[in-house]
């Protein structure tokens, strides 16, 4: 087999894990899920599934990249629209696990050095954005923005998924938010 095939077949493997690790936390928790559980979801051994990560916290890593890959390609398609992409990550499905992975991290270092990580990538590209967009805020400005966009962002996902029963109206709350932004990069503020 050619290394070309042999690296899509690892990484249609590890695209399989993550998927099997996805479900396996959604099922059993973070804590409750264990590697085996995840191998046997994804057909696996444990040996094999150690061959293509070589931790649980490397599996979360990957998931945890997935998800802000994704929210920064999100940002991209919205054509940078902060208001749009906040109210839309306040439904993801995705933000149980970023919950369950956030309380963690508060006592494995690894897991918060991912989010860190994860965070700053996120920040970047806001920053950059902003830049682009309002290139008259101060740095400490946009850095402050940013920090109150990201406790925006995350806290009305947390909300939309406690209060899933009584959803709040998506127009409604992308109508605050680009209030809330206006106010924000208001380079005369």
């Amino acid at each position: 087999m050619s290394e070309g095939k042999v690296q899509q077949k690892q990484q249609a493997r590890r695209a399989e894990i993550v998927v099997a690790a996805q479900k396996c936390f959604a099922e059993k928790g973070l804590h409750g899920a264990s590697v085996a559980d995840i191998a046997r979801e994804a057909g696996l051994s444990v040996g094999q599934l150690y061959r293509i990560f070589a931790s649980k916290e490397a599996i979360i890593e990957a998931i945890v990249s997935e998800i802000v890959n994704a929210r920064v390609g999100e940002m991209i398609d919205e054509n940078h629209n902060l208001a749009r992409k906040a109210a839309s990550a306040a439904t993801k499905s995705d933000n149980y696990l970023l919950m369950e992975i956030n309380a963690e991290a508060s006592r494995n270092p690894r897991l918060r050095e991912i989010l860190m990580q994860a965070d700053r990538r996120l920040k970047e590209e806001g920053g950059r954005l902003s830049q682009r967009y309002h290139p008259g805020l101060s740095d400490a400005r946009r850095n402050a923005a940013s920090e109150l966009i990201a406790v925006l962002t995350e806290g009305a996902a947390y909300r939309c998924e406690l209060n899933a029963s009584t959803p709040v109206d998506k127009a409604d709350l992308e109508a605050l938010y680009n209030m809330i932004f206006d106010r924000l990069f208001d380079e005369q503020a």
